[in-house]
This record gives C-alpha cells, structure tokens and sequence, in this order.
C-alpha cells in the first residue's frame, strides 16, 4: 500500500452510496486518504436528497458528480469498497475488496437516507481508523508488538499456561469450559487453553460444516469443533507460533482426531481459499491483532455466503485509553482492544450483516469478555 492509501467506493449509479462514503472518508481523512468514488452505469447527476443529508454534516457535494468505473481508477486504487455493483465492479490481483450491504437510497426521502448516511458514517470511520494505525504506528513498533505477542504465546506453549489473565480464574483459560464438554479432551489440552469463553459452544456446529479457529493455540477449540461437526466435516487451527502448533498437534493425536488439521500463518493472510469454511471462530485473539481490519476482511473472504462469524474476545470501556505501540499492553490484550462501537464497525466495514455483541464478565479493570456474533450474507 502507498505511503497515502487509495480508497475507491463503488456503487451502480454513483449518485448516493459510493458519493455519501468518498464524501465523509474526504471529510475526515483530510489528506491522509486519496478517495475516489464510481458507478459502473453512473447517471446524470446525485441524489438530492443524498446532498441534502450530506450538507447536514458539513460535507458539500453540489459540485460533486456520477463519475464511470474505468480500468485506470480501478488499478490505482489501494482499497475497493463496492455497495451493489455485482458483477460490473472489477477483480484485480493484489487489491483489498470490502463489499457493504447497504440500503440504495434511490428513490427514498431524506428520513431514509439520513439513515443509509450513519450506516455509511460508522463503516467509514473504522476504515479510517485502520489506516490512522497503520500510520501512527511505525513497522518497527507493529513488529515489535507481533514479535511481543509470538515470544509471549510461544512461552505460554511451553509452559502450557498464561493468556490474558490467569488462568486459574473462573472464565478465563480452563474455567470458560464445562467439564462436560471437553470431557475425553486431553487434559493437557483443557489445562493449556488460553481463552476468555467457549466460542464452540455459541456457533451451533451442524455436522459436516468446515470451521476455522483464528490463533487456536493449544487447539481445544478446533478439538471440540471437530468433535461436533463429525467425520464428514473438518476443522482448522490457525496459529502463528511453532511452539502451539506443535502443542496443538499433540493434543490431537492424543485425543484421536483425525478431521482437524493446524495450519501455520498470521490472520491478517489465511492460507485458505476463497468461500471454503462455514464457520469462523475465535478466543481471545483478535485483540492482540496490529491490523484487525484486514483480520475481519480475511475471515469474510473465507467465509462461504450464509457463513458466520462466533468469537470470544475482549472489548475495552469507552473511555479508555491506552499506548498504541506498548508491545507489553498488547500482550496483556488491553492496548490492542476494540470498543464495543468500534467492533460493530469494523465488522460493518468488512461486509459482516446481524453482528449481535453479548457482554459476558469482566477480565480486568476496563475490559469485559464478549461473544460476537455476525454473518456474511447469502
């Protein structure tokens, strides 16, 4: 990505979403972000009632017009976010695609498309927050923080002990799980979980459904997975450190599970086809990721269409702040957590639809366990 990221909206007509999202990206970027905005069938001129929505929250688009679709604006872009366009919006290699379902406000009054408007707005400012990071944060820092989280899971493999929080605390690690389902696990297994609940439980595995646990560390989620989607479905375990999937892999031919499989990769890139996984899940994880934009991207591009998203992670209060490039804050899940708002919307920006967030119970002074729930669309 260039040192000033490119983002192009693209919608059928240009006349409303794709104008409402450049407008409001323009509007709060102010010159970290080139925005583009185009229509593969644009039409004479923008929405009325989309300038006038817009005029209300100080961004002018009276000058602004439906723009085509060309090759050139395509490739030059970074990121494209299309809103309706189907099969006209290109695909080229090496892009980052977002698809947002959003209501077309074509034909709609003001009331409505005041609505379509903070729908937009929500998605727009968590995009812009991933590239406020990746800015704010030199490499250095981020590799720094990656390297951190390694070296500190890469121990706690070791030891098969650690996480966020202790252990030995009901709802944290080993306490997230009744004692009848994991009951046949290893107790290895069970003891060396590092989460903050039980994802497992809260995705309502069908049998034969493909599920993939994002960081699955000692692998007890992929274990359970595996045991409930039975011999005609399968489930993978992503990790990041050799030490867990080693640890992982013993636990496995311990616990005589053949449908599992532990893959070796980072969650910002997983090494899995489009459309292959019915079910993503996740424990306590995506708080320690640097760039948790490109995490949900990569978990709705596995995602077949109907698939769902259940995660178990750590959300920080409102009013909590913390140093962005303290690789310590990181490991211990406070720096790298999300605020419930900025949750729903970083799911939004990825294309996730139904995101239902379920407060569970604190793990320490400004940060609650939750399950998170969402969907990609059929």
């Amino acid at each position: 990505m260039s040192d000033v990221p490119e983002v192009l909206f693209v919608c059928v007509h240009n006349a409303g979403r794709s104008q409402m999202a450049a407008g409001l990206l323009d509007h709060y970027a102010q010159g970290r972000v080139h925005v583009r905005s185009a229509g593969s069938a644009p039409v004479d001129q923008i929405n009325p009632a989309v300038v006038t929505v817009m005029e209300e929250v100080g961004v002018d688009l009276t000058k602004e017009f439906p723009k085509p679709l060309t090759d050139e604006v395509a490739r030059a872009a970074d990121v494209i976010v299309t809103m309706g366009c189907g099969d006209a919006c290109p695909v080229y290699p090496g892009k980052r695609y977002l698809d947002w379902v959003l209501v077309d406000p074509a034909g709609r009054g003001v009331e409505d498309v005041r609505t379509i408007r903070d729908d937009i707005d929500q998605r727009v400012r968590a995009l812009l927050a991933e590239f406020v990071l990746a800015t704010a944060s030199p490499m250095a820092d981020r590799a720094a923080i990656e390297e951190a989280v390694r070296a500190h899971y890469a121990d706690a493999a070791r030891r098969a002990t650690g996480g966020c929080g202790d252990t030995a605390e009901a709802g944290i690690g080993a306490g997230c799980y009744d004692p009848a389902d994991v009951e046949g696990l290893p107790a290895a297994a069970v003891a060396s979980s590092i989460g903050c609940a039980n994802p497992v439980v809260v995705a309502e595995l069908a049998e034969g459904e493909v599920v993939l646990d994002l960081g699955s560390g000692g692998g007890i989620d992929v274990l359970l997975s595996a045991r409930r989607v039975g011999a005609s479905g399968r489930a993978y375990g992503l990790d990041m450190t050799d030490e867990m999937l080693a640890l992982a892999r013993t636990h496995q031919a311990e616990a005589g599970i053949t449908n599992a499989e532990f893959l070796k990769g980072h969650m910002e890139a997983v090494p899995l086809p489009n459309a292959s996984v019915d079910v993503v899940l996740s424990n306590c994880v995506i708080a320690l990721a640097v760039d948790k934009g490109r995490v949900f991207s990569e978990a709705f591009r596995v995602l077949r269409p109907g698939g769902r998203l259940a995660i178990a992670d750590v959300v920080a209060d409102d009013d909590h702040s913390s140093d962005p490039a303290d690789a310590a804050s990181w490991v211990a899940c406070v720096s790298g957590a999300l605020t419930e708002s900025g949750y729903r919307a970083a799911l939004a920006t990825a294309g996730f639809t139904e995101t239902a967030i379920e407060f569970s119970h604190a793990v320490m002074d400004g940060f609650t366990s939750v399950i998170v729930r969402a969907s990609k669309r059929r």
